[in-house]
């Protein structure tokens, strides 16, 4: 049972109170008349809309409540190494979507370039994939209304509906590499070399379009209405609609490279070099965070309310709210890590050598009371 609720003379903590203990995340229905409740609970949960951890106190629910939604928690120097089936490739690029993980990299086999592309449904035991790139490293993957992108070295690119059938596309770049893909408000955006920006509302056809930059693209994602690029020069660029573009000011020195940029929680991050982090409530004004590392981060994502940013020499670095950053033991030694991405309550990090590390959320186990302390006050 997700959610267990006791009766004042079970609950024990005096007359008329509502007790629930929870054990699965996800939104928990309950029905409590409009009052001034006093709040307390052992671990953060949402209660009507409203953050509560700990003896939270008096809160006024005009209302009544109606739903309970415990916080995901992490133990985020706890990782778990898992074989990827890349043997000693480069895991380059990570996504999740539909229920499952895809895994995109490749590298130089001893006497050619190969590509690898795997997928998982839990993060822990991975399947190798026909990827049809041939002999071409993939540097990106990507989901979106069905759809499954992987994006690399020569524009190559490819698609497909389950993660396990693989089609060749023509990607509009060329033979100018692609770095990196996103989805968002049913649009996929791919951007790479020579500042080459395309996108496409289904994965199979893509229009060309104006970055309004010169230089290499070497990430970009969606959030809040907004698709977010950046650059090898420490440039970002801004679009609502993925065709016209708006060069802001990143916080990044010229020439400094943003290799990742992730959105969450009302907050875009962009990280870079030397570890230095930026963010934006809106994407249009950026400041400066400090990360906590000094190596550079090579990618970010987000989920379950953490930010988390992962870059070269092992370094590992998270955030609650991509302001106050804390450096975490990744579990990859000193290898580089180049990727990284959350889904279905997994972090799954990806790096050199194929290495990988995952970190899956704790038990839910959240006791949480209300105690009515009067009837529904009108506050001023």
């Amino acid at each position: 049972m997700a959610i267990s609720s006791f009766p004042p003379a079970e609950g024990g903590g005096g007359a008329g109170g509502f007790y629930y203990y929870i054990t699965e995340l996800g939104t928990q229905t309950v029905d409590l008349p409009a009052g001034l409740y006093d709040v307390r609970s052992n671990a953060a949960v949402t209660v009507e809309g409203v953050a509560v951890d700990g003896d939270t106190g008096l809160i006024n629910y005009p209302s009544g409540v109606s739903s309970l939604k415990p916080a995901a928690l992490y133990n985020l120097d706890d990782w778990t190494s898992r074989n990827a089936d890349f043997g000693s490739e480069l895991i380059q690029g990570l996504t999740h979507g539909d229920g499952l993980f895809v895994a995109g990299g490749g590298g130089w086999d001893g006497s050619k370039d190969v590509a690898v592309l795997t997928t998982s449904p839990d993060g822990i035991t991975w399947t190798e994939r026909t990827s049809a790139f041939g002999d071409n490293d993939i540097h990106g993957v990507a989901y979106g209304d069905g759809v499954y992108v992987a994006v690399g070295e020569t524009g190559d690119m490819s698609t497909s509906p389950d993660g396990t059938t693989w089609t060749s596309r023509t990607s509009g770049f060329g033979s100018d590499d692609i770095f990196a893909v996103t989805h968002g408000d049913g649009l996929f955006v791919a951007v790479g070399q020579s500042g080459t920006l395309t996108t496409s509302p289904d994965g199979t056809t893509w229009t060309t379009r104006s970055s309004n930059k010169s230089d290499r693209i070497f990430a970009v994602t969606y959030g809040d209405g907004l698709y977010v690029f950046t650059t090898v020069e420490g440039d970002i660029s801004t679009s609502t609609n993925g065709s016209s573009w708006t060069a802001r000011t990143s916080g990044f020195d010229a020439g400094d490279i943003i290799y990742g940029v992730a959105y969450g929680d009302g907050m875009y991050v962009a990280v870079g070099q030397s570890g230095v982090i930026s963010t934006s409530p809106d994407g249009i004004t950026w400041d400066l965070r400090t990360s906590g590392v000094s190596q550079s981060l090579r990618g970010v994502t987000h989920g379950d309310g953490v930010f988390v940013a992962v870059g070269s020499s092992a370094d590992m670095t998270t955030s609650p709210d991509g302001i106050t950053w804390t450096s975490r033991t990744s579990g990859f030694g000193s290898t580089h890590i180049y990727a990284v991405t959350h889904g279905d309550g997994v972090f799954v990090a990806g790096g050199y050598s194929g290495d990988m590390t995952t970190n899956a959320n704790l038990p839910v186990t959240t006791s949480l009371s209300l105690e009515p302390k009067s009837p529904l006050i009108e506050l001023p």
